[in-house]
């Protein structure tokens, strides 16, 4: 959709540090545990473009007591909503450089692109169409970018800005009426967790053992990624099933052996594979196959086999059925669905949801298996009516992380995971 008029074009240095700033002082106010945001200062910023070479985005480190705490990302041009990711932990352009050093010698960001083309899409340009993402893989730059963002939705926040109230100078970007909603104890997990592959103390791959005798941190037979929308269905799951293990600290080994072995089991359900140029790749619901719907569904019976074999030892509370809001075909057919009102109503009745995200660019391999990213929706920032942030489990960190409302491609889109007692 254009922008409305009056709210297109560039965002201007210094309004990106005033969007930041602002931020800064609604989060503490507004969003549980970030309080200590209220007199935090921000770093410099550092510039994300479009694959086409046009700013996309500006990140701001933010530093408690001179320390980083977490980042905001703000958006470059005026047809995005003025904040678009923001959350505790490393701030992205870190992480890629720190990876990205790992994986090229003497790598270094300065003389490469940071890219960034919808959520989650934080990637280093390295040239002939191919990038290194957040996971440290190597991706396929999109030809094309389209975000599914609302342009009244997206104008109202800048009016916002633009005329704030004297009497209020906090409110920030976002009304008085939105409120944080978060279901509590939804479990966290990814593989660059504490226990990471460089320690030589996770689920590492490349193993000779077959399934299922790799369930557990043991390795496993293949890629040592296990694929994003495993790792995200296993969490929704263990907060169905033993939300006590989460609570009783993810650095357990307990919580350590229950999750890999989750993850484990849905790689197997769901089919996921991988081939030299895709790992861990997951196909969508609705393919002819083993998808993500189909090995949610298929879990409990493949849980239940292994542990009548003694190869899992905690009990199995329930059955799940898989509700996926856009399937495949009717996704590339007619654009993906994703509606405010199936969250609010699925976070409201304490069932945390799969969100497969779209970065909103066109596949330089052509249409195949999911090639974006899963991540756990476990809440979000609005009201009854509205859903202005998405909190996420993003897969890269053990943080919760706000993701703006349609920062994301027209094949995004939910699956509803709604447990049954067994």
């Amino acid at each position: 959709m254009a922008p409305l008029e009056g709210h297109d074009g560039s965002v201007t240095s210094a309004e990106t540090m005033f969007v930041a700033q602002r931020h800064l002082q609604w989060v503490s106010l507004n969003v549980p545990k970030f309080e200590e945001w209220k007199d935090a200062k921000l770093s410099r910023p550092v510039a994300y473009y479009f694959p086409n070479g046009t700013k996309s985005a500006y990140e701001f480190t933010v530093l408690v007591n001179g320390k980083p705490d977490g980042f905001i990302l703000v958006a470059a041009q005026k047809y995005m909503p003025p904040i678009l990711e923001f959350g505790k932990g490393e701030a992205p352009s870190k992480r890629l450089g720190r990876i990205t050093a790992t994986r090229i010698k003497g790598f270094s960001t300065k003389r490469r692109r940071l890219l960034y083309y919808g959520g989650l899409s934080y990637s280093i340009d390295i040239g002939s169409g191919k990038a290194i993402d957040i996971y440290g893989k190597v991706v396929s730059v999109p030809k094309t970018v389209k975000l599914s963002f609302s342009p009244k939705h997206v104008a109202n926040m800048w009016k916002t800005l633009e005329t704030p109230s004297a009497s209020e100078p906090t409110v920030g970007v976002l009304s008085e009426d939105i409120f944080t909603k978060i279901i509590p104890n939804v479990p966290v997990w990814t593989e660059d967790s504490y226990w990471t592959y460089s320690r030589g103390v996770g689920d590492l791959g490349g193993a000779s053992t077959s399934y299922p005798k790799n369930v557990g941190p043991k390795a496993d037979p293949w890629n040592i990624w296990d694929g994003c929308t495993p790792i995200a269905a296993a969490q929704i799951i263990a907060y169905h099933e033993h939300p006590e293990i989460y609570r009783n600290g993810y650095y357990t080994q307990e919580y350590k052996e229950y999750m890999t072995s989750l993850v484990d089991i849905l790689h197997h359900t769901m089919g996921t594979f991988d081939t030299p140029n895709k790992k861990g790749f997951t196909y969508w619901c609705g393919y002819p196959g083993s998808d993500a719907c189909d090995g949610i569904e298929a879990f409990p019976s493949e849980y239940q086999k292994l542990k009548n074999k003694g190869i899992v030892s905690w009990s199995l509370v329930n059955n799940y059925d898989a509700q996926p809001t856009c399937t495949l075909g009717l996704c590339w057919e007619f654009g993906g669905y994703i509606n405010a009102n199936d969250v609010i109503s699925e976070v409201n009745s304490y069932r945390p949801i799969l969100l497969q995200l779209n970065d909103g660019g066109s596949s330089v391999d052509g249409q195949g298996p999911y090639r974006d990213h899963s991540v756990v929706i476990a809440g979000y920032v609005g009201n009854s009516n509205t859903v202005d942030y998405l909190v996420i489990h993003s897969g890269w960190d053990m943080w919760d992380h706000y993701l703006a409302w349609g920062n994301w491609g027209s094949e995004t889109h939910l699956v509803k995971i709604v447990p049954k007692r067994r």
